[in-house]
Order: C-alpha cells, then structure tokens, then sequence
C-alpha cells in the first residue's frame, strides 16, 4: 500500500474517534500533516486530497480544511457506525401542508438508509438557527430547510454553505443563496388561478397574503401579472396580509377585505387554510359562495376538498418535491457544490377548479392530483 495510502486510513480512523475535534473544526494544514506524520509536502497534500475526495474533509482549500459531519461514523475504524440521518427545519409542523413534507421526506430517506430528525421554527429565526445548530452538533450529513422569513437566513445559510455543508432550500428558498432548491412555481400557477376567475367574467378582485415580512410573494406576483395582462388592475385596499396561516386568520383577513363599500368580487389566498377561513368569514355573515364571491387557494390540501362548497386550489407534486430534495441531498458532491451548478427545481402546477369558484365544476378529485411533472433550471 501506498505510503500517503497508509496515512489516511489511520488519520480516517482518528477522525472517527473525535481525536481531530467536532465536525466543521478547522483540521490540519497540509504543512501540519506533513510534521506530525513525517512525510513530504507532496505526500501531505495527496493526504488531504484523498480525504477530501472520501467525503471526510470538506472546503475548498488543502491548507484550511474542515472536517465532515460524516467524519464521526467511525469512518474506517470496524466498529458500528451509528445510523445516517438527515436533518429537515421546517416552519410550521403543525400546518397540514409541512405534515405532508414531512412524511414524504421521511419516506424518501428511508430508502437511502437515513433517518431524518425534524424540528419546527415557527417562524421565530433564533429557533430556526438553533436548530440548524443542534443537527450539526449531532453529526447529521445534510439538511433539508424551509426558511423562514428573517432576513438574517441569508448569512446564516451562505455562511453554512462556505463552510461545506450540504443544504437543499425546500418549498422556500432564501434570496441571494445559491443553494439547491426544490419549490413549486408558485407564480405560474397563481397566473392560472387569474385566468380562471376572469373566465368566469369576475373584474374585481382580492388577495390575501401570508405575512407582511414575506418581501418577495411569487404568488401575489403571478396573481397580479396575470390581472394586468388583461388590463385588470389588482387595488392596494384589496391586498391584506393575514400575518399567520391559520384558519382563524384567514378568517380575520376575509373580514378586513369585505369592510370596503365595493368588495371584491373574487379573492385569492396565499393558500389553502387561509382561504378556508376566507370562506367561513362569508358564511357567518351570509354571503354566498361564489354566487357572491368566489374564493381560491393554494397547495390542494385533503381539506380543500371537504369544505362546503370545496375548494378550487393548485395542486402540485408534494411526494415528488421530497423525494427530489432529498436525492439533491444525497447526490455525489465530490468536490462540493461549487463544482457544478445548484439545482434549482420548479415543479408544476395544476389547478383544480372546483365549487368555491365555479358551480358547474364537478366533483373533487383526489388530494394530491397534480402532475408529476418538474422542470430543472
């Protein structure tokens, strides 16, 4: 066996044991391990390279490296490695939405053989970084986020991403960051909701917004473009934000819209629970839908289609979104991500037109209909 050969399966044991520090510590400079091994510069940097290329140092530098979270599976040592697990931030586990993720995620790691530790922020950004935080300590081999709002993400991402970390943006990706990402074209398919309320001969409209933190809506934004194409203009007064995404404060939301003198005479929502609440805000005050307003939502959640009358929405693949974040996750990235190009994945919408807009829809189809379709930029 090659002399430089020998080094690393003793430094890959080390590594192992803890001996070299915690993961995503600096580790030796090739100069240093060149000292402490008793080899050439040459044979030291052939060193490092070779535990870089097994996944065991990441960085781009041989002078600076860091050393892997997957350096702790007692790499090379014959004993038992602990089980491989991913860890997955999301913002809110209680909505119904995040559940869904979730259980797909977990599906889809299992068949690679990982485990996936979940963690909810709440949108509260000090919970979501000590989160991130807490999965790294523990040694998990990539995460898998739905960022907040805070405009902090971005440092704490990029910073995350400099250091080598693998990292996949899911259903939400953070400005700026150039990182994988697996998210719903949000904006062509609220463009598609635009085109079915003015087929259906509506000119006024509403819309009800997530948070007012939320600096770049695409679903407003596809909602709106598709107004002003047909020379319909979406008025100020008519975008409200319902600063959460409960039921409740769609409801709360709805109720702001209707106090004008001229109420919209269609309202879209930033999705699904919020336009629920839209909806039970009309019943309680005895306004028909959609005789009088017609309602639309976003993600096709199974409650969408219960709801009286239910509820037109877009749908898109849910399974397919985690299952294709986690490959990103777990693709060979020998030589980290700046070596190719960050996979950036628009999945396809599909609206499902039903009562809430249209009387002469027919029956709901089954949650989770969408086209399984994606799109890879």
């Amino acid at each position: 066996m090659a002399r430089h050969e020998e080094i690393v399966e003793r430094i890959a044991e080390e590594l192992g044991r803890g001996e070299h520090g915690e993961a995503f510590t600096r580790f030796m400079s090739v100069r240093q391990v060149a000292a402490r091994y008793g080899v050439s510069l040459v044979t030291a940097h052939k060193v490092v390279k070779r535990l870089k290329d097994q996944g065991l140092l990441t960085g781009d530098s041989t002078n600076a490296p860091r050393i892997s979270a997957a350096a702790r599976r007692q790499a090379g040592s014959g004993e038992a490695a602990g089980p491989r697990r991913l860890g997955m931030v999301i913002t809110n586990i209680a909505n119904p939405f995040f559940s869904r993720l979730c259980r797909h995620v977990q599906q889809a790691a299992a068949a690679g053989g990982y485990q996936v530790l979940m963690a909810g922020s709440q949108y509260d950004f000090a919970r979501e970084k000590k989160a991130v935080e807490s999965f790294l300590e523990i040694g998990v081999e990539g995460l898998l986020v739905v960022p907040g709002l805070d405009e902090a993400c971005l440092g704490l991402y990029q910073q995350l991403l400099d250091r080598g970390q693998r990292l996949v943006f899911v259903s939400r990706q953070v400005e700026k960051v150039v990182a994988d990402f697996v998210v719903a074209d949000s904006f062509a398919g609220s463009a598609a909701v635009a085109g079915h309320l003015l087929s259906m001969g509506h000119e006024s409209f509403g819309y009800i917004g997530f948070m007012r933190r939320m600096t770049r809506d695409a679903r407003l934004s596809g909602f709106r473009s598709a107004l002003l194409e047909e020379g319909v203009s979406l008025d100020a007064d008519r975008i409200v934000n319902a600063e959460g995404g409960a039921v409740e404060h769609g409801r709360a939301a709805m109720a702001r819209l209707l106090r004008g003198k001229n109420r919209p005479r269609a309202v879209f929502a930033f999705h699904d629970l919020l336009a629920i609440g839209a909806m039970q805000c009309c019943q309680e005050r005895g306004i028909a839908v959609p005789e009088e307003v017609a309602i639309a939502g976003f993600d096709n959640l199974p409650e969408s289609q219960v709801t009286s009358p239910p509820l037109t929405t877009v749908s898109y693949p849910v399974e397919s979104m985690a299952r294709l974040a986690v490959q990103c996750l777990l693709e060979d990235r020998t030589g980290g991500l700046s070596r190719r190009a960050a996979h950036r994945i628009l999945l396809e919408p599909h609206l499902m037109v039903r009562r809430s807009t249209d009387p002469a829809a027919p029956a709901p189809q089954p949650a989770g209909a969408g086209q399984d379709v994606y799109e890879m930029l």
